[in-house]
């Protein structure tokens, strides 16, 4: 009986590790060094497109298309953004003419 209340309970903990490690964590503004720009993942069906991926200092990591005739950054330069968890979303403008 003391083995299945313990086998019971570290499920129940288990599903509630589960279900937070889950919940969405809060948006906060990032800036962040673009990376790389590369070409786009598949040339064929986006050829004008570049993506421009960039870090944050805490690690957080995002990319965006670019139009190429838009492009207004270089490696190494900062860019703004959100970052959730260690998710980054550069902003509209960010890399754009």
């Amino acid at each position: 009986i003391c083995q299945h209340r313990e086998m019971r309970l570290l499920g129940i903990f288990s599903l509630f590790c589960a279900a937070s490690a889950c919940s969405e964590q809060p948006k906060r503004e990032a800036w962040a060094v673009v990376i790389s720009i590369a070409e786009h993942a598949n040339p064929k069906w986006n050829p004008n497109e570049l993506v421009v991926t960039a870090r944050s200092q805490d690690g957080a990591i995002g990319s965006k298309p670019v139009l190429r005739a838009r492009l207004n950054c270089r490696i190494g330069e900062t860019v703004h953004g959100y970052a959730r968890g260690m998710s980054l979303t550069l902003d509209d403008g960010a890399c754009v003419s």
